[in-house]
């Protein structure tokens, strides 16, 4: 690993210097080099991640790829239940620079992944416990005998993570973002290659499983190696802590809520759908999160920085820059989404074999979803401001419309019925989150009522390209 790491290090430091100063430039100008460098390293692996999946669904049957679904989910569901918000607490507070303050954070997150582990193997022991009951019903992905092994290996994701390094989180503070962009890529590229090959050799689920495990222990390594920053070790402040966990505390309630309904369809179609079923589902949705990830990694990375540092030093200017940040998401996410709605089956038809061919109806659904994902920006601004509580709350509602929806959906509708019932959740989610808008006078209807254009463009122009494909 350290001779990698040697090899590494020109290419991670070309641009970034090893004592680089954070505060360098105008906020604008810091932001708008971090979204850059955000763009281009999504852009990258999401590439590869596409070019990876079209190769292993050659491989690899479509059940794998729900039964994959199910582990990531379940796995992510652990994550976040005991989500400190130790990146934007880094991020807002004025000791994020500090070692000591990020030494203590650097503890609290390996003490969490021991903890995320730990669950993850009690829940695969309660998963073959409750498959060879019968507990859940026979054709349903949660009654896979795969599913138990895949969560017990990916388990050790948890305390691997966990040791990664603050200096990924101190980059994002700081908005120096280039060399945690080009180690996101070294990783991703590594990890591509070790699940091809892996799948070559051995067309299973453990191609998968494995691999995302390697490529965990891979980035927690380097983070270490190569990026600039402050050293790691075990240091211990009282003042600190108490400073994370009064910021962190109601991430314990409002992030097992984001999880629940940023995964509850996954959670509730596994009990409800095939393998195979699943597996088309979720190659609908990787297409879809390509962009969404991106909007996510923006805001939740250079944006959510940049307002922390808005509302630390201009807070009036907060809704001028909500909106400026908008924009250009409303217009990709706008035009995508109604292009996509057009041409789901199309795409579908284009990059996969017959067996995946399911999977295009049900990609045109969803994009319907990604019409709205720029209003994650708002969450954000709760994060910048403080209103952990008033997030809390506002998940809790969206949670409730998804998990009405999809059941009574599938009960009426049956499959059809519950995919389409994803957006429709989310439709509601979005007028929740705009009375909450409205509420902090952060609201502006006239620009809000721009994304109408954008869908009808994105609309006409995927008309156009299917007319064009035949």
């Amino acid at each position: 690993m350290a001779r990698l790491a040697q090899r590494i290090q020109p290419f991670m430091s070309s641009t970034t210097p090893p004592t680089p100063d954070p505060r360098k430039g105008s906020l604008r100008q810091r932001l708008l080099v971090a979204a850059h460098w955000t763009l281009f390293g999504h852009l990258t692996t999401q590439l590869l991640r596409l070019g990876s999946n079209l190769v292993l669904t050659r491989l690899l049957a479509p059940d794998l790829f729900g039964v994959m679904s199910v582990g990531y989910t379940v796995y992510t569901g652990l994550g976040m239940v005991s989500d400190l918000s130790l990146g934007p607490s880094v991020a807002r507070s004025r000791r994020g620079d500090e070692p000591t303050f990020l030494n203590v954070v650097w503890i609290t997150q390996i003490g969490r992944g021991v903890l995320v582990t730990l669950c993850a193997l009690a829940l695969s022991a309660a998963l073959g416990i409750g498959g060879s009951s019968a507990l859940f019903a026979p054709h349903s992905v949660y009654a896979d005998p795969r599913v138990p092994w895949l969560l017990a290996v990916v388990a050790l994701y948890g305390i691997i993570g966990g040791f990664e390094s603050t200096r990924s989180l101190w980059a994002r503070r700081n908005l120096s973002l280039a060399a945690l962009t080009k180690l996101d890529i070294v990783v991703q590229v590594s990890t591509t290659a070790f699940m091809l090959v892996w799948a070559w050799i051995d067309p299973s689920i453990w191609a998968l499983g494995a691999g995302w495990v390697f490529g965990v222990a891979l980035r927690t390594a380097l983070t270490h190696l190569v990026l600039p920053g402050p050293k790691n070790r075990f240091e211990w402040d009282r003042t600190a802590f108490a400073e994370i966990i009064a910021f962190g505390k109601w991430a314990l309630v409002s992030s097992p809520i984001a999880f629940l309904l940023n995964s509850g369809d996954r959670l509730l179609l596994g009990a409800l759908l095939s393998a195979s079923e699943m597996g088309f589902y979720s190659i609908a949705l990787l297409l879809i999160a390509a962009l969404q990830t991106l909007v996510l990694k923006l805001t939740g990375q250079s944006v959510q920085a940049a307002l922390s540092e808005v509302v630390r030093e201009k807070p009036a200017a907060l809704k001028a820059s909500l909106y400026r940040v908008r924009l250009p998401l409303d217009i990709a996410c706008g035009v995508t989404g109604g292009a996509l709605f057009i041409l789901g089956e199309t795409v579908v038809r284009v990059l996969y074999d017959d067996r995946y061919l399911p999977a295009g109806w049900m990609l045109g659904v969803l994009a319907l979803t990604l019409a709205v994902t720029q209003f994650n920006v708002f969450d954000q601004c709760l994060i910048a401001l403080g209103r952990m509580k008033l997030l809390s709350g506002l998940n809790l509602a969206r949670l409730f419309a998804l998990y009405s929806f999809i059941p009574v959906s599938f009960l009426v509708w049956g499959v059809k019925g519950a995919i389409i019932a994803v957006p429709a959740s989310a439709a509601v989610n979005t007028l929740i989150l705009l009375g909450v808008q409205a509420r902090l006078r952060l609201l502006d209807i006239r620009l809000e009522l721009r994304l109408v254009p954008l869908l009808g463009i994105g609309l006409a122009l995927g008309a156009l390209v299917r007319w064009a494909v035949g």
